[in-house]
């Protein structure tokens, strides 16, 4: 829901869209070559998927020229051959991301020096910069980014180091569910406890405006591959949910 409400406000010359296609989201984002804006979420959750729905799915992303993507499946999905039929369309499975959550319980004090505050309208494309550079994304993404600022059921955070961005953050919510999202710390200030400072604030926001679940993912954390994100989220209370591996074309 989050990410089909961004692709909602983004200028229309980057040809964003979503598509529901056998009561799965798929994000379409032709003009920018990430899987991240280019994957298949749900597939099978609402409802048992069909092989009719992967093939129509196979064809959205083809006809839109789109030639990396994926489809992230939950283990609740069902049935369970589905992993076999996008293997069989040259989806093999390529990695997983860990989906975690946490209910109301307060979050421990994040220690930093930096201060988090809510940032609005006025300081959207400051937020989107450092969005950016920390994700080491394109500019040219910066207006798409700033769009989603001030929108309904959006809160959007800044670290800062006296007055300089460090850090930046997004909450989103409906019903009574947060998501945490682009969480991106400018290579200069890591390790100063920002994302751990924003998610803390986050989660307080969240809980004080009803949400009775808060949620959000990021890559595995493997003896090969730490993901510092990872344990962030595990201090700060979240506990995971499950491993959802990513079924990736053109990897």
């Amino acid at each position: 829901a989050a990410y089909a409400d961004m692709f909602r406000v983004a200028p229309p010359e980057l040809g964003l869209r979503v598509e529901r296609i056998g009561g799965a989201v798929c994000l379409f984002a032709p003009s920018i070559p990430i899987v991240l804006f280019n994957r298949v979420v749900g597939l099978g959750l609402r409802a048992p998927a069909t092989e009719a729905a992967a093939d129509e799915i196979v064809e959205a992303y083809r006809a839109a020229g789109i030639a990396r993507w994926a489809v992230q499946v939950s283990p609740a999905a069902e049935p369970a051959a589905l992993p076999n039929w996008l293997a069989g369309r040259g989806l093999p499975q390529r990695d997983n991301w860990a989906k975690v959550y946490r209910g109301i319980a307060p979050p421990p004090h994040a220690a930093t020096s930096l201060t988090v505050e809510v940032v609005g309208r006025d300081r959207a494309h400051e937020w989107a910069s450092v969005a950016l550079e920390g994700f080491g994304m394109p500019p040219f993404l910066g207006g798409w980014l700033a769009a989603s600022v001030g929108e309904p059921g959006w809160r959007h955070y800044l670290a800062s180091d006296d007055e300089t961005p460090a850090a930046a953050a997004a909450l989103y919510i409906r019903d009574d569910v947060g998501w945490l999202g682009i969480e991106a710390t400018l290579p200069t200030y890591r390790r100063r406890g920002a994302q751990g400072a924003l998610m803390a604030r986050s989660i307080e926001d969240a809980i004080e405006m009803g949400c009775r679940w808060i949620i959000t993912e990021t890559g595995e954390d493997t003896a090969e591959h730490p993901n510092p994100s990872y344990h962030n989220m595990r201090r700060t209370g979240f506990a995971l949910a499950y491993l959802r591996p990513n079924y990736i074309a053109g990897a």
